[in-house]
């Protein structure tokens, strides 16, 4: 089967480029995850694969994609889930039709079959290929497998959650007739036992597949290599071996876990070579300015003394410029090969640490609301950190959503919720106007030096609805930094960050002092969660 390939790839929105010079090929029984630092381009070179853009330069092939229409387009939510997988799958419905007509037709010219037959034997082969004889049965797996089995098929798209529209995409490109996999965040909105069907889906996929996650979980399970478009370190290095060509991504193969043990290798030897190169320039600098330093004859020679005086002055002055020649000789290649400075792209959340404070920070007796949260009572003091976790639906959001408006959400909210001390939510969604500190002044003109070690100063006044999604979410953990609340609630805090923002935002809640409320389906933050944890049910 042909595979996934990018050759020469470049593309851009604005006259800087976005992306530049990739190659990427992805074959059969390969998948490779897309990592990179925000605004990078992971999602750009993702749409270029799946050909809702086309590259400025170079070429891109991808077989036999064509993937499902979006679950949130006009099209789409106008339709029920029903008739959205059966458009998704209509090549093999079609062919399933065909294959019975054709069936009739045979029985009815009896030994007169001709290249009737010769057709029919195609159509099976093309059948089996499209394992159209389990379609019913893979369709109801693949809904159950996302948290969708429970949906009534009849409803309309449009009154799915986006999160469930997200997972019916998911869904219908599982089920549709292409060759090759092109997913962007896909566990987004998943929880733990849908993150895992998927994952196995993934595994089994025949053809190739090319993915992007900040789920390391998911990653560490899924992927045959890592190619990440943050090449800093690795084109240091080849720039220091005498390759300065542009290096558009970088592929490391193996897990996740061993592109970490790469990436930092990396890294480490980026930083020692820019030291190493900066004290190489430092003393030959030093030296060429020791070699200006030479003889004077002074005034004419009349004695013999001053005779030898310029004799060792004419040679003291050659051997000068012989060393000052040698010096910008090796200061000029030195350049050649020269390194620049190691970037970082950690997120320095600086969290305003709270007053001390003793006693009950969250208490909740028997607080349910019927249909989304089955009563929960908890006591959380001040200074503690509680991971929620639970399946989609147990009532993660709602109970989070109570904890940081201080009222029950609804008006049939049964039970008693209350928090002591000044309180602040982190949704799930990405900043909208009106929320938590985003006025209309940070919506239009940025946030700001708020944004001080959570973004790049260059993007400070920038409107939000300019930033990239994980830009958009370091804004809302910024705010939320600056406004120094006693009570921080987060609801899924991994979303959208890329991998070097996940591990320093973790190392900052890890260390705060204050009361922390996280919900999460991240399966590696659970893991490793350091606090204690509720599960709903």
């Amino acid at each position: 089967m042909p595979a996934i390939s990018f050759s020469h790839v470049s593309f851009s929105y604005t006259s800087a480029p976005l992306l530049e010079s990739i190659n990427l090929t992805v074959c059969d029984d390969e998948r490779v995850c897309v990592v990179g630092p925000n605004g990078s381009g992971k999602s750009t070179l993702l749409r270029l694969a799946t050909g809702e853009l086309s590259p400025d330069h170079g070429t891109v092939s991808v077989p036999g994609q064509h993937g499902p229409p979006a679950a949130d387009s006009e099209e789409s939510t106008a339709t029920s889930i029903e008739g959205y997988l059966d458009a998704v799958c209509a090549e093999t419905l079609d062919a399933l039709d065909r294959f019975e007509r054709m069936g009739e037709a045979i029985a009815q010219a009896g030994a007169e079959t001709g290249s009737l037959a010769e057709e029919y034997d195609s159509l099976l082969t093309r059948l089996e290929s499209l394992e159209a004889w389990n379609l019913p049965a893979r369709r109801a797996e693949a809904l159950a497998g996302l948290g969708l089995g429970r949906v009534d098929t009849g409803r309309l798209v449009s009154s799915l959650s986006p999160g469930q529209r997200g997972r019916l995409e998911i869904a219908a490109l599982l089920l549709s007739a292409g060759q090759a996999l092109v997913l962007d965040e896909p566990t987004n909105h998943l929880d733990a036992g849908s993150s895992s069907y998927l994952s196995e889906m993934m595994v089994s996929w025949p053809g190739p597949v090319l993915f992007s996650s900040h789920d390391r979980a998911f990653i560490d399970e899924v992927a045959t290599a890592v190619v990440d478009l943050d090449t800093a370190p690795w084109q240091a290095l080849a720039t220091a071996s005498g390759d300065s060509g542009p290096m558009g991504a970088y592929r490391c193969a193996g897990r996740y876990s061993d592109y970490l043990v790469e990436k930092a290798h990396a890294r480490s030897s980026h930083r020692s070579l820019h030291q190493r190169q900066q004290e190489q320039r430092r003393k030959l600098v030093r030296h060429r300015r020791d070699s200006e330093i030479v003889g004077h004859s002074g005034a004419a020679p009349r004695t013999e003394a001053r005779m030898a005086r310029k004799f060792y002055a004419d040679r003291a002055q050659r051997v000068s410029t012989r060393r000052q020649t040698q010096d910008d000789r090796r200061l000029e290649a030195l350049a050649s090969t020269e390194v620049r400075r190691p970037r970082s792209y950690d997120l320095q959340l600086r969290l305003t640490e709270p007053a001390p404070r003793t006693g009950m920070a969250v208490s909740a007796r028997s607080a349910a609301v019927p249909g989304r949260l089955a009563p929960v009572t908890v006591d959380v003091m001040a200074g503690e950190h509680l991971l929620v976790t639970g399946a989609n639906g147990s009532g993660k959001s709602t109970l989070l959503t109570w904890m940081g408006r201080r009222s029950a959400p609804t008006e049939d909210s049964v039970g008693s919720l209350t928090v002591s001390g000044s309180v602040l939510r982190i949704p799930q969604h990405l900043p909208k106007l009106g929320d938590p500190g985003v006025d209309e002044n940070v919506w239009t003109e940025g946030i700001g030096d708020r944004g001080r070690g959570a973004l790049h100063p260059r993007l400070w006044n920038r409107p939000i609805s300019e930033l990239s999604d994980g830009n958009q979410r370091r804004v809302q953990l910024a705010l939320a930094a600056a406004a120094g609340p006693e009570v921080l609630v987060v609801d899924e805090p991994t979303n959208y960050l890329d991998l070097d923002a996940l591990e320093m935002l973790e190392a900052a809640l890890r260390t705060w002092t204050g009361t922390l409320i996280v919900a999460s389906h991240d399966r590696w933050l659970i893991e490793h969660w350091w606090g204690r944890r509720l599960h709903l049910r």
